[in-house]
Parts: structure tokens; C-alpha cells; sequence
């Protein structure tokens, strides 16, 4: 007896600490979040289901802004969510029940929070399973709304003083109508609209009670009781939820009996989904909105996905349309790309940018006809090593900024490392040989390894990767794991870049200024109210000199470089780029530009494999028939060659001697080169 005592005092003592601290922390909490609310606009989405429409621009003059925002009709939204808004009168009560009863028997009876159900939760979480729990209805809005689902103190005090505000404002009905027209119900479907309409292609007033109970049982965790994919588990789960709504008496017996006895049987429709499929460039553009709204607005990509699937929106795209039918209508043509031996298509992505604002006038994911909406695009999502590509703008630009290196700085072509026992020779060029003292133009034009690695031994690995992420916004290169030559010299990188990054990079040598690449030119709602502004973004990290020589350095690329007697397009205007291949012949790029438009081309398999029966570069052929097709149909072509200020003039200088002896006795004894006579801006 005195033992059982001495227990019962000590559960006393425990909890009376437990109380105290409880009440010490709800008193320091409570100052900090009694002004605790969602955000109003969240609220009102909630209550709506107005499609987000998209607007191209017709312009007359583009670097003027001068045109009309024209309705991209084939663009929808759809894939990924599936909303269908209900008011809550044409919510059938058994759905509104079977929910109450497996998610908040109380929630009638408390003000957003259940004192006593969550002094359960926090007994378990204490001495029981470590999991918290104990969310009402109110509570779980919250968190659909904000999309902040993480564990913590902070969040759990912020949950629920919100869920209290919420409750002096609106009255139960208005809580359960949001709701129930927000959660996650699995397979993209977000409300009891969707769900129901998805799962058994019926309105939620046409609703069985057993089908009520099987979408409420989706909400606990919508992987695990998807009645589509884990029937068993959805099942177990229903008769628990057809069970309380016995207990409290929401139906009879009957009802419970015939309700348990009814077989899941799924009636699956596509009808909430969008019927069309997406360019590639409106699947971008809806990346690149739920990620400035979830940035701007603090909320997580659920939310942020709320506000763009239903909020009624306007999205005012950077899209050039004549462009973007172009490529789209070459990408679909599987014609357009070679097949291996083996009858394979490698894949392809394209990327066309304006470099002097940033806009992005056009962009494909894939080669073939795109088959869906929200898919892997190989020209925005997928990160690959960019090669010799990266060269230019790691090494080249950036020592010539310095003061360095000029055109005609001369480097002898050689290993850095000798060869040993142990290690062959590195690094090597493509074709295995080295022919000795060449100058910064034959290493560009030629793309050899070993003067990349020595020029980058000059500037500095960490004034390299520098410059790369802070100046040229690669955000995709890891600071620990690429500060090394092989990545930052020769394009070898841990795990990648995307296209659209390497390719925007290349707008600093067009007048030295880096621009911000954008799809979006601002978002509205539907009153017109500006809630997203995207204006351009632009930096000048290299000086117009630098700019220039660079441009004529990699117009010799074009013209008797790695791109030679392959680009069509320089008979019409300017072009200067830069091939790239990435180690194992697994990867090939071609980053070229005009005085107008920069494109940049990847070609490769899904999983990387040897190219190596392709022969030539394939990206460079893409480029050029494409942008031949934007010469031809668009007004592009206005500027034909690329300008070059006072300060930059060609002067000639002696041949190196390893150039000398690679091309024979026929190599002219002196060479042109572009030469600054300015002092660099470079910080």
C-alpha cells in the first residue's frame, strides 16, 4: 500500500511540474503569438476554384516593352492537382461526419483547440510513442493553408493560436467548408470534390456512406490509405471510421452493418485533370511561380500550389510564341535526331534566352512529342557536368578581367602532371596529344585541357567557384565538392548544372552585365493586383573589353575551332560559342550566340552512356537548324555583327612556335589578335 502511494505522489509531483511548466511556457508563448493568423489571402483562396490563365506578349519592340499581353489558350493547368471546389451545403452529412468522427469527436464542443485531447497527445508523446498528434479540424486547416507541417514547439503553439483566431472569426460551417476543400486526399486530389469526383467519378452528394467513410480515411496519411493503390489498408481504416460514427451515433446498426459489408469499388476518373498537355515552357514557368510564391510569402510548396491551382490567377510570361512553336514543332519531330545502332534516340533540351534583359523566349525538354505536363526537363531540372562549356566563363573570362592573360599570353601545352608509374598524364586533350607552346586563342578555339588547368592555376580555384555561383548565379555547383580543377577547368563537376544555368551565364560576354534569366514578367490575381513582380535582373560582373575579346575569342570556336564548317547561321550574322563534352563522351553541349539571341543545346541518353557512335557534336547541328528556322520566320536579324568598343583593337603579334610546327610550313608567321588598352573594372 505504501509503495502504490509513494507512486501515486510521484505521478503528482511529475504532473504538477508538467502543469507548471506548461502554464510558465503558454505565458512566455502567449505574447508572441496572440496575433497569430493566416494569412487572409490563403483564407480566400480556400474558398474559390478560379483558374490561373497564362499571357504571352505580342511585342512591337521588346527591349521597349511595347506590345499587348495576348491569352495563351492551350495553356492549363493540371497533372500534378486535381481541385473541384463544393460549397458546403452540397456536402453530404455522412461526409461530414465520417470525418468529425475519426478527425475531432469534440469539434463542436471547443474553440480551434481540444484542451483535452491534446493533454492526451502530450502524455503519449512524453511516456508513449513519441509521436504528438492531437490536432483538431481547426488545426489541421491551418496547417493545409500555411503548409507548415513540421514538428517543433513553435509551430504547435503557432498552429493552434491561429486555429483560434480562426475560430472567432468564422463559424463551424465556414471551418469545415475550407477544410474540406483543402486536404490532401492522395493522387493530386485536394478537397472532397476532387476525391470523390477522381475515385468514384460521382458529385460528394452522390456518395455512399461507405464511400464517405473511405475518402475520410484518405486524410490520416494519404500514401498509406490510398484506396487505389493500399485498398487493405484504406479498408481497415474505413470500418474503424463507420465505427465511431456508430459510437456516436451519427448511424444506426444497420447502416453500420451494411456500410462494413460494401466492397472498395473504385470508379477511377481522369475528368479533374487538365485534358490538354503543356509546352514545355508553361511546365517552366509553373516551376518557377510555386517557387517565388512560396519564397515571397514564407509558405510551403502545398500552399503555394493552393494559391496557383485555384486562386484565380494571371501569369504574364516572357514567352516569345513564334520562338516556342518552333521549337516545339522540331523537338516533336523524332525525325529531327539520330538513333544509335541499336535503334535508340538519344534525348535533347534547347534553351533560347534575349541575354540583354534575361527573358527566356523559349525552351524544350525533351525530344519527341511531350506526352504530359510537369515532366523531368532535361533543359531546367536535370543537372549534368557542362564539360569544356564551362571554360569560357570559369577560366578565360575571369583571367582576362584580371589582367592575367591576353589574346596571345602564351602557355605551353603539357601535362601538369607528368606521367608515372602509377598515374598516366593529366590532363589530357581530347585527342591524346600535346603540341607545346600555343597562345590563349588556339587554346580557346582548340579547347585544350591542359591551358584551362594552368590559366585556372592563376586565378584561383576559389575566385573561380566564386565567381561561377555569387556572379553568374550557378547555384547547382557544390562549393566543397567541385572547388577542384577537373570541375571548374574542365567541366567535370560532382553533380552537374542545369542548361538553363550554364546558358544564361553566357549572356556577360554580349556587354559584360549578367541577366537574371526569367520565364515571368509578373503574376496578378484576379483584380489585377500585382502579387509576384519579376523585373529583370541584371549585374555587370566583367567589363565591355573583357566582353568583346571573349566574343572574338569564341567566334574563332565557330570558325575554325571545334564548331568549324558545321554552323550555317554565321552566313546570315555573327555567331561566337563554345562546344562542350563531358568525360566518357557521355554529354555534348553547344552554347552559341548571335548579336540578338543566346541558345544553348544538350544532347545525351537518360542515363549517361558513350556517344561515341554519334560521331560529330549533334548539339551543334541541332543549334544551327533551329535558330536558322528563328532568322527565317521571326524579326530577328537586325544586327548583324557584334560591337566592339573603342578601346578594344586588333593588332598583330608573332605565331607561337607550337602552332608553328602542329600546321606545317604553310602557318603564317604572325597572327590577329583583340587587345584592351583600358584598365579592367573586375572586383
Amino acid at each position: 500500500m505504501k509503495k502504490l502511494f509513494k507512486i501515486i505522489l510521484i505521478l503528482i509531483i511529475v504532473m504538477s511540474i508538467l502543469s507548471s511548466l506548461a502554464i510558465l511556457g503558454g505565458a512566455i508563448y502567449l505574447h508572441r503569438y496572440k496575433d497569430s493568423r493566416v494569412d487572409p489571402s490563403l483564407i480566400e483562396i480556400a474558398h474559390r476554384c478560379e483558374k490561373t490563365k497564362f499571357y504571352c506578349y505580342d511585342f512591337s519592340d521588346r527591349d521597349g516593352r511595347v506590345g499587348d499581353a495576348v491569352l495563351v489558350e492551350s495553356a492549363e493547368l493540371g497533372g500534378e492537382m486535381k481541385y473541384k471546389y463544393v460549397p458546403y451545403n452540397e456536402i453530404p452529412e455522412d461526409l461530414v461526419n465520417a470525418f468529425i468522427a475519426i478527425e475531432d469527436k469534440r469539434f463542436y464542443k471547443h474553440s480551434g483547440v481540444d484542451l483535452i485531447r491534446t493533454t492526451k497527445a502530450a502524455f503519449n508523446y512524453i511516456f508513449g510513442s513519441g509521436k504528438f498528434g492531437g490536432s483538431t479540424i481547426t488545426q489541421q486547416l491551418v496547417k493545409n493553408l500555411t503548409g507548415n507541417d513540421d514538428f517543433s514547439i513553435n509551430r504547435k503553439l503557432s498552429e493552434a493560436f491561429s486555429a483560434i483566431e480562426l475560430e472567432k472569426e468564422y463559424d463551424k460551417t465556414e471551418i469545415l467548408e475550407m477544410y474540406l476543400n483543402v486536404i490532401n486526399l492522395s493522387e493530386g486530389c485536394r478537397g472532397v470534390g476532387a476525391a470523390a469526383e477522381y475515385f468514384y467519378s460521382k458529385k460528394p452528394s452522390e456518395l455512399t456512406l461507405s464511400e464517405c467513410a473511405t475518402i475520410a480515411a484518405i486524410t490520416n496519411n494519404p500514401s498509406k490509405y490510398n484506396p487505389k493503390k493500399h485498398p487493405e489498408n484504406n479498408i481497415k481504416r474505413r470500418d474503424l471510421i463507420l465505427g465511431c460514427m456508430l459510437e456516436m451515433g451519427y448511424i444506426t446498426a444497420d447502416e453500420y452493418s451494411c456500410a462494413v459489408a460494401e466492397p472498395i469499388t473504385l470508379k477511377l476518373s481522369q475528368a479533374g485533370a487538365s485534358g490538354g498537355v503543356n509546352s514545355w515552357y508553361i511546365d517552366m514557368v509553373i516551376e518557377d511561380v510555386l517557387k517565388d510564391l512560396a519564397a515571397k510569402y514564407n509558405i510551403s510548396r502545398s500552399s503555394a500550389s493552393l494559391m496557383l491551382y485555384r486562386g484565380g490567377l494571371k501569369i504574364y510570361t516572357a514567352m516569345d510564341a513564334k520562338i516556342q512553336a518552333i521549337l516545339d514543332e522540331y523537338y516533336s519531330n523524332i525525325y529531327n535526331f539520330p538513333i544509335d545502332s541499336r535503334g535508340n534516340m538519344a534525348e535533347s533540351s534547347m534553351i533560347v534566352i534575349d541575354p540583354y534583359s534575361g527573358d527566356i523566349l523559349g525552351v524544350v525538354g525533351a525530344a519527341g512529342e511531350k506526352q504530359g505536363n510537369r515532366l523531368q526537363s532535361y533543359a531546367t531540372d536535370t543537372k549534368r557536368p557542362p564539360g569544356s562549356a564551362i571554360k569560357p566563363l570559369s577560366v578565360y573570362s575571369l583571367a582576362l578581367e584580371k589582367g592575367l592573360i591576353e589574346w596571345s599570353s602564351i602557355f605551353e601545352d603539357s601535362p601538369v602532371r607528368a606521367e608515372s608509374e602509377d598515374q598516366p598524364p593529366w590532363p589530357y586533350n581530347a585527342d591524346r596529344t600535346y603540341v607545346g607552346d600555343v597562345d590563349i586563342q588556339y587554346a580557346v578555339q582548340n579547347s585544350l585541357n591542359t591551358v584551362a588547368v594552368k590559366v585556372l592555376d592563376r586565378v584561383g580555384n576559389g575566385e573561380s567557384m566564386s565567381f561561377l555561383k555569387n556572379k553568374l548565379l550557378i547555384n547547382s555547383l557544390n562549393e566543397a565538392a567541385d572547388i577542384g580543377s577537373a570541375s571548374l577547368a574542365l567541366g567535370q563537376s560532382s553533380r552537374g548544372i542545369t542548361l538553363r544555368e550554364l546558358t544564361a551565364a553566357y549572356s556577360i560576354f554580349e556587354e559584360g552585365i549578367m541577366s537574371k534569366p526569367r520565364s515571368y514578367f509578373k503574376v496578378t490575381d484576379e483584380s489585377g493586383q500585382i502579387i509576384l513582380d519579376n523585373p529583370s535582373s541584371q549585374e555587370s560582373v566583367i567589363s565591355k573589353e573583357t566582353a568583346a575579346i571573349m566574343t572574338k575569342l569564341l567566334e574563332t570556336v565557330v570558325d575554325t575551332g571545334t564548331a568549324a564548317d558545321k554552323i550555317c547561321l554565321d552566313k546570315i550574322t555573327s555567331v561566337a560559342g563554345k562546344t562542350g563534352t563531358t568525360q566518357g563522351n557521355c554529354d555534348r553541349y553547344f552554347v552559341g550566340y548571335t548579336p540578338e539571341l543566346l541558345a544553348g543545346v544538350w544532347f545525351g541518353y537518360e542515363y549517361p552512356q558513350s556517344l561515341d557512335e554519334f560521331g560529330g557534336n549533334p548539339s551543334i547541328y541541332i543549334w544551327d537548324e533551329i535558330m536558322n528556322e528563328i532568322y527565317r520566320k521571326t524579326d530577328y536579324g537586325k544586327s548583324s555583327r557584334f560591337a566592339v568598343p573603342e578601346t578594344v583593337q586588333k593588332l598583330t603579334y608573332p605565331t607561337p612556335q607550337g602552332e608553328l610546327e602542329q600546321n606545317g610550313e604553310d602557318t603564317p608567321r604572325v597572327k590577329d589578335g583583340w587587345f584592351a588598352f583600358n584598365e579592367n573594372n573586375y572586383e
